[in-house]
């Protein structure tokens, strides 16, 4: 089996964008839309502090149910930001808050994308050292035997 072939599900919102469905218009439309967020530096616009308290803010929604995290839009992280308990001081806040709400649609994409990677990246951590830890464990069990 090619180690890119994929299962996945689509929503009826995905099949309604992508339309007659094949794994080529897939990928079409998925390249389509890597390119349009390549356009956008988010680096450009928040500053490595404002992205760690973005990914301070979003921590608890980026672990809970996936349908309620994967409507996230800026307008929503501008309400996270500003109802946040004073990670970084109220100034720092309001002028992070004041960034978002001057998105363009696609930057506001680029930048829940950025969000959203940077959790994926890190379950997928988190995961591959809990299987680390149970193969371990698996061995010194039967090292013990």
């Amino acid at each position: 089996m090619s180690a890119n072939r994929k299962s996945v599900f689509l929503s009826d919102q995905s099949l309604d964008i992508l339309g007659p469905f094949s794994s080529g218009r897939l990928n079409l439309v998925i390249e389509k839309y890597g390119y349009l967020i390549q356009t956008e530096d988010i680096t450009a616009i928040f500053s490595p502090s404002e992205l760690e308290l973005l990914y301070q803010i979003t921590k608890e929604q980026a672990t809970q149910e996936w349908d309620l995290w994967r409507e996230v839009t800026a307008r929503k992280l501008w309400a996270l930001v500003m109802d946040s308990e004073n990670i970084e001081t109220d100034k720092n806040n309001q002028k992070l808050a004041g960034k978002m709400l001057t998105l363009t649609p696609v930057q506001e994409v680029a930048l829940i994308e950025t969000i959203d990677r940077h959790w994926a990246e890190e379950r997928d951590r988190l995961f591959k050292a809990y299987q680390e830890r149970k193969m371990q464990a698996r061995e010194e069990r039967k090292r013990t035997l």
